[in-house]
């Protein structure tokens, strides 16, 4: 199956916070994606059961009072399932660090059997890699705002919002198939998803062994 040539799905959430094992789902969407062509937007407002922090806000600008009404996730979790089981391809910017877990927690073994053996292609692994933006400088580099403000870009809604994150997602995905640094990337999606998964692990294993080279964070006092 050509990467290039299959149905994607690209997902997003918003959510209160970045802690993977507890964060809940606030906002969900999904774009389908023909040939960088984006479809019908599926997305909404969810209720986490749990307050959302100042913090998480203040990204996304989803309060309390927004979702107070809102389904749960497990209300809605048949109808996005179903266009998971549609799909060939599952997209999302770090999908395979942060979304991808959390929706695994929030829905379970449906969550699991719908994406069964499909391929998963996250951007932000392409992103990273050395001829692509690995060196890239500046604070938030790798954002994906930032990534497509660099590109040309430009965001079709509100940044932080899991709809336009969706939009940005697959345009930025279409895009770098261009890009001369991504000529190693296998067109068959799911050797793509085999070979950037390789990569993921191979970046996490850098990040640490950055993260043990730096010298230990004072811890002040009087």
């Amino acid at each position: 199956m050509n990467i290039w040539e299959a149905r994607w799905l690209v997902i997003d959430t918003e959510t209160t916070g970045i802690d993977t094992t507890t964060a809940a789902i606030v906002e969900l969407a999904a774009v389908p994606f023909d040939r960088g062509r984006p479809g019908a937007r599926m997305g909404r407002l969810i209720n986490p059961g749990i307050p959302i922090p100042e913090q998480a806000s203040a990204v996304h600008g989803i309060t309390d009072a927004m979702v107070a009404r809102e389904s749960r996730i497990e209300d809605v979790a048949e109808r996005f399932l179903d266009h998971v089981d549609e799909a060939e391809v599952l997209v999302g910017y770090n999908f395979l660090c942060y979304d991808e877990p959390i929706l695994s927690r929030s829905l379970g073994v449906a969550w699991d059997e719908a994406t069964a053996g499909k391929p998963v292609i996250d951007p932000l692994v392409i992103v990273r890699l050395d001829a692509v933006g690995r060196y890239w400088r500046g604070p938030g580099r790798h954002r994906l705002t930032s990534v497509c403000a660099r590109l040309g870009i430009r965001c079709p809604g509100q940044a932080h919002r899991a709809s336009a994150d969706c939009l940005m997602t697959g345009a930025l995905l279409w895009h770098l198939r261009t890009h001369p640094g991504c000529q190693h990337l296998p067109v068959d999606a799911h050797e793509a998803d085999a070979w950037l998964h390789r990569q993921a692990a191979a970046q996490e294993e850098n990040y640490q062994r950055w993260r043990a080279s730096q010298p230990p964070q004072s811890g002040g006092g009087a």
